[in-house]
């Protein structure tokens, strides 16, 4: 018998970067049960195909991109190409939405809103009616969080067709091997005393910003992994505030290494500013090593991944002496830290795993598909 078929659409594909990460587990989790594949942008103005464990890829040639718009004029033929029984869309992508709504395509269509855009507000105004246009087609819309469906302005007239799908870490994610542990060995040699740790990207919406200014108050090591645009402005501002020993960019590292950090690190701090920050998976890979989570309230998942006096403190964005006052907190209290790190583990492992994602987007499948 035929297997069905279905498209992963999305920006990018493979295990890096948040819905990267997400589109990747998808494909994994569905591979074997349907034909999936995935059409994705390129980054070059070349259109590549391949095989990466067992799903086809399909990297579209990409002519222009501006602000995460790609222009890939044969992005409708390859998703055609593909003749899908179903097309999961990986919102926001304008490319893959006119692609859907254009081309002809007859098939399912489930829409995945990963994040409300807020801070290009002038491509919003040529991209809403599109965007609308797609929503009224998708039979299903599927987001992270009851927080971001019920606070989003897009989602808030689409809530009859919405379902919360939360995203789940894969049980391999982050697995202690003789290399991390050497790194863990070398962390603790290296840095003395509390660690207050943040793993990210140096971007705007991140609020790594505000995480230095609040180490100015707060007595311990701040380790920031991560690479980004931000990286010179942070280097200034840790300079001109003295804090050059105990503020400390450590750029990319293999995930492997992760393990070390998080195991290192007494507190872990998300200090988003808005609402780009839609889910914070970066939390539940803290919480499942045990560490307790310091995260901003900004209507989204963060406050539902990280549940405040349970797995950690939330505080205001933009606040960084709230912050430093969280962490301060958890940081004087042994026995606090203690209690919020078992929740925290607790939470993620039964909660936020791999299996139970994918079992939630099979029966949704199965339901769309009939």
């Amino acid at each position: 018998m035929k297997q069905l078929g279905v498209v992963q659409a999305a920006h990018y594909y493979g295990p890096l970067g948040g819905i990267e990460r997400v589109v990747y587990q998808f494909c994994q989790g569905l591979k074997g049960r349907y034909a999936v594949r995935a059409v994705v942008s390129n980054t070059e103005p070349v259109t590549t195909h391949s095989v990466e464990e067992g799903v086809p890829v399909t990297r579209v040639a990409r002519l222009l991109h501006v602000r995460r718009m790609s222009l890939c004029p044969s992005f409708p033929y390859w998703l055609r190409a593909s003749d899908p029984d179903l097309v999961h869309v990986h919102m926001t992508n304008p490319m893959a939405e006119a692609s859907l709504l254009f081309s002809g395509l007859r098939c399912k269509l489930i829409a995945t809103y990963h994040m409300d855009v807020t801070r290009q507000r002038l491509l919003n105004i040529p991209y809403s009616p599109l965007q609308k246009l797609f929503l009224d087609r998708a039979e299903v819309i599927t987001t992270s969080s009851e927080n971001f469906a019920r606070t989003s302005p897009v989602l808030s007239r689409y809530l009859h067709k919405v379902r919360v799908l939360p995203y789940g870490l894969a049980e391999n994610a982050l697995v202690e091997t003789e290399r991390s542990r050497a790194l863990l060995a070398e962390l603790r040699r290296d840095v003395t005393g509390p660690v207050v740790l943040f793993v990210g990207r140096l971007i705007h919406y991140k609020g790594v910003e505000v995480l230095v200014e609040a180490m100015r108050e707060v007595e311990a090591t701040c380790l920031i992994v991560g690479e980004g645009y931000l990286k010179g402005a942070l280097e200034r501002r840790i300079a001109e505030l003295g804090l050059e020993g105990r503020v400390r960019l450590v750029g990319r590292i293999e995930d492997q290494e992760l393990v070390a950090y998080y195991d290192r690190a007494d507190v872990f701090a998300l200090p988003s500013v808005n609402r780009t920050e839609s889910y914070g998976l970066t939390q539940i890979e803290a919480m499942s090593r045990g560490t307790p989570v310091v995260c901003t309230e900004v209507g989204t998942g963060t406050s539902f991944i990280n549940l405040h006096g349970e797995t950690g403190l939330v505080v205001p964005p933009g606040d960084s002496g709230a912050l430093a006052g969280a962490i301060n907190a958890i940081l004087s209290d042994e026995t606090l830290k203690i209690r919020l790190g078992d929740n925290g583990r607790a939470r993620a492992t039964t909660v936020f795993t791999e299996r139970k994602m994918l079992e939630n987007l099979r029966a949704l499948y199965e339901e769309v598909l009939g």
